[in-house]
């Protein structure tokens, strides 16, 4: 069945309005509010005792929650969307249990669909894997303003939510991607391998921002600007052409 071809603003507000049927359901709110209790208390913690004791340390890292106590306001912002990341994320684990359902279901086939998504049309796809790269790192940068290792915990859970997204060809981001190409195409129908192409191409990302963070390096900025102007690039370079009308095609002289 064809996925039906919405615009970006319908489908926030779809998705906006599907969010809050989680009110009708007060369990399914449970979670969200015993890591939103967690982050208080850590929060607290990490600045009140000096040194922050080491379980504490690992459950902090474990649930972000130090996310946005650091870079200002910038960081703060950052920190603000990498905890609701954080809290998809833990509903995504716990929620599934409740219905006896396994969480995360797709992941596997989501590693599966990247390689499948590498091998297929090879040339028009590099400029949508380079773009995802980069706004991966940019993202990363964003929630962890200071690429430090204590809330890198929120570049592994990018990344499996971006697999579990390409894995089900579904999720909010994968229908957002979509929602904005079809905003954009001007009634072309998106491709879902470009589409594809692009989630795996954040999944590479937030993985290099990992393996930044591991060494100590804080290049995710230079680097995530450098792979979207690459993709730019490519994409001018591999752009699809346009069909021309045959040379030796007569023109229609037009109507006196």
């Amino acid at each position: 069945m064809e996925k039906e071809r919405i615009g970006v603003g319908k489908y926030l507000s779809n998705a906006l309005k599907q969010g809050l049927q989680v009110f009708k359901h007060p369990m399914k709110l449970l979670p969200t509010i015993v890591i939103g209790a967690v982050w208080i208390v850590l929060g607290y913690l990490s600045a009140a005792m000096q040194p922050f004791p080491m379980p504490l340390k690992i459950a902090s890292f474990l649930s972000y929650a130090e996310g946005g106590l650091f870079g200002g306001v910038f960081g703060a912002v950052g920190g603000i969307a990498g905890k609701v990341v954080m809290a998809v994320f833990i509903n995504s684990l716990i929620l599934p249990l409740f219905e006896k359902k396994l969480p995360f279901v797709g992941v596997a086939g989501g590693i599966k669909g990247m390689f499948t998504s590498m091998t297929k049309d090879t040339a028009r796809g590099i400029a949508p894997l380079l773009k995802g790269i980069g706004l991966a790192l940019l993202l990363y940068m964003f929630m962890n303003i200071n690429e430090g290792k204590q809330n890198s915990i929120i570049g592994v859970v990018a990344l499996v939510m971006l697999l579990q997204n390409i894995g089900n060809q579904g999720g909010f981001l994968f229908g957002l991607l979509f929602s904005l190409a079809n905003s954009m195409s001007k009634g072309k129908v998106p491709r879902y391998i470009s589409i594809t192409r692009f989630l795996t191409g954040m999944t590479l990302g937030f993985t290099l921002a990992i393996g930044i963070t591991l060494l100590g390096k804080h290049w995710c900025l230079i680097g995530g600007v450098g792979f979207l102007l690459l993709g730019t690039i490519f994409g001018l370079i591999f752009r699809p052409k346009k069909e021309t009308a045959p040379q030796n095609q007569t023109p229609v002289a037009a109507p006196n």
